[in-house]
């Protein structure tokens, strides 16, 4: 089979796509992969064949900004790209035999229906409208009535997008005009969900309404050790606590790695602080706190206590594999609703942005983490994620055609 796939924005975006587009290729399927120029070498060290977008992706999480405006620039971002996205799918996926892109490929529904080849739609949230929260929302305890209002004006911002963005490609390809963005993301696509079903619940009504199915997420595979300075501080005494943002980039990441040491002084918590695209670290610290570059979370986040971060899909899926604690500090995007979602289930302290921390909060969610609470209910859905395998799930239904 031939099979294209097509994603854009961070890491956590891009990362599930590439081990989907390894293990598509390992099985001897012919794959192209349209990912950011930001991930070229990571394609290249795999042996895929990608066609990279000419984004910085590094750039846009710097620009993106946080809570609401975060949505509303990612969304112009991700409309301002439909033309690349077109021209891309529409050329390679001419003689393919199924399209898989992320739900930021708001042109794909278009090209899968243009080529009439099937169309899968693979997201990391909670996608599908319903009476759940917006995972877009920073406001995640609305009632059901005012989270159906929510999709209702998400879905009015998403038509003048459609509208400006698309109508006019689509045109040229003599397609009718999008009118209704809910019919056109959902009626001609099968929604892969790559998240886990306990930490991510369907709606009730999506049963009736959606084509969709749980992958469970796409985890890459635990390779190689840990660098051996971090693996000698880990053995040097109790479990330390992860703090990371990821690829998020936070207002003042001087304050907050000031905030930082002065909150482990206080807990007396080991810490392993991630440099991540934010730029955390560059001072003198304690020698309870080690700090680090990228390093496999796979690998890492069984070995912690508990871990703090910014609450995106593939950080909050590791930790809970991982079995720990997390305490979730949401910037942009669905990281409110994840860290919502790991405070209801018990699995952590309630969460708290960047911008709003203090080092009393800090100090307090150190001391809190760690909680027996926490590290039972962490452990028992650490247990049920172990044998999750979503890169498995999603080629087995891909290939399957339906």
């Amino acid at each position: 089979m031939k099979i294209v796939l097509s994603s854009r924005g961070s890491r956590g975006d891009i990362y599930p796509i590439l081990e989907i587009a390894s293990a598509l290729q390992n099985e001897g399927h012919e794959v192209i992969s349209g990912i950011p120029e930001t991930f070229g070498e990571e394609a290249k060290q795999r042996g895929l064949n990608a066609h990279l977008y000419s984004e910085d992706s590094g750039k846009v999480m710097k620009e993106m900004g946080s809570g609401m405006n975060a949505s509303k620039n990612g969304l112009s971002f991700i409309a301002s790209s439909v033309s690349q996205q077109l021209d891309f799918m529409l050329e390679e996926a001419k003689d393919a035999d199924v399209l898989l892109a992320s739900v930021s490929e708001i042109a794909a529904p278009t090209v899968g229906e243009y080529l009439k080849i099937p169309f899968f739609r693979l997201a990391y949230a909670p996608v599908l409208p319903g009476n759940q929260p917006h995972p877009l929302l920073p406001l995640q305890n609305l009632p059901p009535s005012l989270n159906r209002l929510s999709w209702k004006t998400f879905q009015i911002l998403s038509r003048y997008i459609l509208r400006k963005f698309l109508n006019e490609r689509r045109k040229e390809l003599g397609l009718a005009p999008v009118s209704n963005p809910n019919k056109y993301f959902t009626d001609k696509s099968h929604t892969l969900l790559a998240i886990n079903k306990k930490l991510a619940p369907p709606s009730p009504d999506w049963e009736s309404r959606y084509r969709f199915s749980y992958t469970g997420y796409c985890f890459g595979h635990p390779e190689g050790e840990l660098p051996q300075d971090l693996e000698d501080f880990i053995n040097k005494g109790e479990a330390p606590v992860y703090i990371g943002f990821g690829s998020v980039h936070i207002k003042n990441p001087e304050e907050f790695t000031d905030m930082v040491i002065e909150a482990s002084q206080r807990s007396g918590k080991r810490i392993v602080l991630s440099r991540g695209w934010t730029g955390l670290g560059n001072k003198q610290y304690p020698e309870n706190i080690f700090v680090t570059e990228d390093t496999n979370h796979s690998l890492l986040f069984p070995r912690m206590a508990g871990v703090m971060h910014h609450g995106g899909s593939g950080t909050t899926h590791t930790g809970a594999k991982a079995g720990v604690p997390q305490f979730i500090m949401p910037e942009i995007i669905d990281q409110y609703y994840w860290g919502n979602n790991i405070y209801k289930l018990g699995l952590g302290p309630k969460p708290i942005s960047s911008k709003k921390l203090t080092t009393k909060k800090l100090t307090r969610a150190l001391e809190e983490i760690t909680e027996d609470k926490y590290l039972v209910n962490a452990a028992k859905v650490g247990e049920q994620m172990k044998n999750e395998n979503g890169v498995s799930e999603v080629v087995k239904i891909i290939t399957a055609g339906n």
